[in-house]
């Protein structure tokens, strides 16, 4: 009887294990193999796991030990269903036994529906030649770098990547952790006039950041090879009756918004992103600085100085410049991160 009872303990478990074989992506507890991925969002400067409140959408791409892609993994947010959202989200992958490494692209909502409608997108390509390098991400743009956002804002792409292979089993499931990183920049240009207030308006001015950072390679690293043109995908003026100018009378700011591709921080400056503001009457360049030179200097204000400059560009991700214009130049400009209040004031005398 005892003999009987363990032949069918031995059956039973043998039906399991062959049924974890046959099925892809269930999570069957008792007999799981594979990789359970967990996701985090704390590569920030708040220092927190935004992940479930910011990312609605997410892709995992499964390469072997050789870089040969073997299979990839959706799941997103939907009207009717959330699992993104979820404080204990993580996604299994029902592996064979193996070695593996993970690239994660994740947005505000399922990747497939970011590619329709209007507006400039990133574009996922690959892995072509079904290689873990042939994978890789390009921003919608004319011949000539533009990119042409058609006055909408630019979706919010992450990038993860295992940091190193991942060992699985077919007896256990595993575990592992993607960090992802935030590539979408969001950046505020403001106008004000120093001797006339009132004066400054956002159509007398041509904006625009140059860079080289359309395309994304599978490990998050820039192809530079082309140009990249970023034109303010929105444009305002408001009033101002508060502040010094408010016994005076209305003082005038001219806004736009960017919205960018990662930004670099290189060795020679001269490869740098670069703003520029143009007077379109006179042809005058009132504004042109190193843009990733000038974002890192706001390092200083939090203990985060002892970080390197690219780590806080991108753990950074929604700035605002105000920048105060005397004659045909510009005298200050008053940097910040606006979630979290940080701000310092640089004169240009000091550039």
């Amino acid at each position: 009887m005892r003999s009987y009872g363990r032949s069918l303990l031995s059956g039973s478990l043998l039906v399991c294990c062959m049924s974890c074989t046959d099925w892809i992506y269930e999570d069957r507890s008792g007999c799981d193999r594979g990789v359970y991925l967990n996701f985090r969002y704390d590569y920030n400067l708040q220092r927190a796991d935004m992940f479930s409140d910011h990312v609605g959408g997410v892709t995992v791409y499964v390469f072997d030990a050789d870089g040969d892609f073997v299979t990839s993994r959706s799941e997103a947010n939907t009207a009717g269903s959330a699992p993104l959202r979820a404080k204990d989200y993580r996604m299994h992958l029902d592996l064979p036994a193996g070695e593996y490494r993970f690239v994660a692209l994740a947005m505000q909502k399922e990747v497939a529906e970011t590619q329709r409608g209007p507006g400039a997108k990133f574009r996922i390509a690959g892995p072509d030649g079904g290689k873990m390098e042939g994978l890789s991400v390009t921003l919608d743009h004319a011949p000539d770098g533009r990119v042409e956002h058609g006055g909408l804002p630019l979706d919010t792409l992450w990038h993860a990547m295992s940091p190193r292979s991942v060992v699985t089993s077919d007896l256990y499931a595993v575990s592992e952790t993607l960090s992802l990183v935030r590539d979408t920049k969001h950046i505020d240009v403001v106008l004000r006039e120093i001797d006339d207030p009132a004066g400054v308006d956002v159509a007398d001015y041509d904006f625009r950041i140059t860079d080289r950072n359309l395309r994304l390679r599978y490990d998050n690293s820039v192809d530079e090879s082309g140009p990249a043109v970023y034109t303010p995908y929105v444009a305002w003026n408001t009033e101002d009756r508060t502040g010094r100018e408010a016994a005076e009378g209305v003082g005038r700011m001219a806004h736009v918004g960017f919205m960018t591709s990662r930004i670099l921080y290189h060795d020679r400056a001269e490869e740098d992103a670069v703003l520029t503001v143009t007077h379109r009457e006179t042809g005058r360049e009132v504004i042109r600085v190193n843009l990733a030179d000038m974002l890192a200097r706001l390092r200083s204000a939090d203990e985060l100085h002892a970080c390197s400059e690219q780590e806080f560009l991108d753990r950074g991700y929604d700035y605002r410049m105000t920048f105060f214009l005397k004659g045909d130049t510009w005298e200050a400009v008053d940097l910040e991160i606006s979630v979290l209040n940080w701000s310092r004031r640089i004169q240009n005398v000091i550039l």
